[in-house]
């Protein structure tokens, strides 16, 4: 009988975790193509769709988890690439091109294809710089209005569903123009009566805070939203006004940090899916696990993040980080 730790641990320990891990990187899979598939038919791309509420959808992190998805459930690529050949111009190039930085680099063909699609479909050659991969280079601002040439929309487009709730921050940019300025007010409104920084709003929404500050500022000196500065200096916005203005539902439901959800559930993914093939022990696993789950979090609200970091903390039990992972699963799913 072999007295080697390593061979004994990586026998019904370590083949339970690598067994609980698979199953959370499964069940956390199917429920970020869920939640992929239930925005693109809130957004339209799904003819005779239904869904018309829901929380504010960020459309480049959609678009960065469905070039995910499309490896896993091939079905799913078309609906973007048709959105985007008639939409592509509501996307942030810039936005995309840094965001894709928190993303595996599996998506990078996709992504590309998807660039194509907006160049070629839509002759939006904003798009240009990403069809050169990820060190591309291309203007300074590619969503700047002199960089925004674009040719007429395909004959036959639909129209986009800009009434429903979950749209606000593209209507925004229809009415605003792409940027810090439109997903900001957004995310306010979602926000309701609570007070927001700029280091959170520029964390929820990743833009950089000097960018989030300028939006801010001018929309504060328009009167469009409340600013106080008692040492720190804090905004929001009323929303009842805007709920009768654009026909929304008050509240609004809340900010949904998808970004945050999408790049940790992809990178997650992708790791459990590594160690499926490397010879580990145990406890490498649980350590990896703690390690991986601690760059991640939930929302700005402190329990949340508080209750997120004792289940990842040293001495958690496998139990511990199981549930808190499956509660992303879930939030994916009621919230798809």
């Amino acid at each position: 009988m072999s007295s080697d730790p390593q061979l004994h641990d990586r026998s019904a320990p370590y083949i339970e975790t690598q067994h609980a891990v698979a199953t959370l990187a499964a069940v956390l899979a199917a429920a970020a193509t869920q939640a992929a598939s239930g925005q693109w038919a809130t957004l339209g791309a799904v003819p005779d769709s239904e869904r018309l509420v829901g929380p504010i959808i960020d459309p480049e992190a959609l678009l960065l988890l469905t070039a995910w998805v499309v490896t896993r459930e091939p079905s799913i690529g078309p609906v973007m690439h048709d959105w985007v050949a008639q939409w592509s111009d509501l996307l942030s190039v810039q936005r995309t091109r840094n965001l894709a930085k928190l993303f595996p680099s599996s998506i990078d063909a996709e992504l590309r294809a998807v660039a194509v699609t907006a160049f070629e479909r839509r002759k939006d050659f904003r798009w240009s710089p990403v069809i050169k991969g990820r060190n591309g280079t291309g203007a300074a601002d590619p969503d700047s209005p002199e960089s925004m040439r674009r040719g007429a929309l395909p004959a036959g487009a639909a129209h986009l569903p800009v009434k429903r709730d979950a749209l606000l921050a593209l209507r925004f940019r229809m009415a605003f123009g792409v940027g810090a300025r439109a997903d900001a007010l957004a995310y306010l409104l979602a926000r309701g009566s609570t007070w927001s920084t700029v280091t959170e709003i520029a964390q929820a929404t990743a833009y950089t805070p000097s960018a989030i500050r300028r939006a801010l500022d001018r929309m504060a000196d328009a009167h469009i939203v409340l600013v106080v500065d008692d040492g720190t200096t804090r905004y929001r916005c009323e929303a009842a006004p805007w709920a009768t203005l654009l026909g929304l539902q008050a509240p609004l439901e809340p900010w949904c940090y998808w970004l945050q959800h999408f790049a940790f559930v992809t990178s997650f993914v992708e790791w459990a899916e590594s160690i499926a093939r490397r010879k580990l022990t145990a406890y490498a696993i649980m350590e990896g696990l703690r390690t991986h789950a601690r760059t991640y979090r939930p929302n700005d609200d402190r329990d949340a993040i508080r209750a997120w970091d004792h289940a990842f903390r040293d001495g958690a039990t496998m139990g511990e980080m199981e549930a808190a992972l499956a509660s992303v699963g879930e939030t994916l799913r009621r919230m798809a």
